[in-house]
């Protein structure tokens, strides 16, 4: 779920200890994927993924609705769930802490993500296959970015 497009990058939001976080920690080198499959179209970003700093994590924790928030706590994300019924006692027992209205702190295992791209890859689906793919590739040395077409 993409919160936010900057000259930074692109920032995402999720539970430091889900499957998704661990894969970032062990190779922050990332994909994202927009598909778009009834235009037949697509756009994939190739980037580096790191941890946005705690403020930042805080102030959009701050805009979540209070069901969220409470959602993040009550959540053990990726981890096995024996049964429905304990996902929603955790939610129970975080809303009692924090009633709806009070403020909710960010939990410690929550935060967000900023992929810095190094290319972005616009894809449009064609007849008999023939696609076509633009790709802007951010040169190592300048930083500037460079436009390639590739065979689909």
């Amino acid at each position: 779920m993409l919160k936010d497009i900057s000259a930074g990058g692109f920032t995402f939001f999720t539970n430091y200890q889900s499957r998704k976080a661990h894969g970032i920690d062990l190779n922050p080198n990332v994909s994202l994927l927009f598909p778009w499959y009834a235009m037949e179209r697509q756009v994939s970003i190739s980037g580096v993924a790191e941890k946005v700093s705690a403020q930042e994590s805080d102030d959009y924790f701050a805009t979540r609705p209070w069901g969220s928030q409470i959602g993040a706590w009550a959540s053990a994300q990726s981890s096995h769930l024996v049964s429905r019924e304990e996902l929603e006692q955790r939610f129970q027992g975080a809303a009692q802490k924090w009633p709806e209205g009070s403020a909710v702190p960010r939990p410690p295992h929550w935060g967000g993500y900023r992929v810095t791209p190094l290319n972005i890859e616009f894809w449009q689906g064609r007849y008999s296959r023939l696609h076509d793919r633009l790709r802007y590739e951010r040169s190592t040395t300048a930083g500037n970015w460079e436009l390639s077409r590739y065979y689909p």
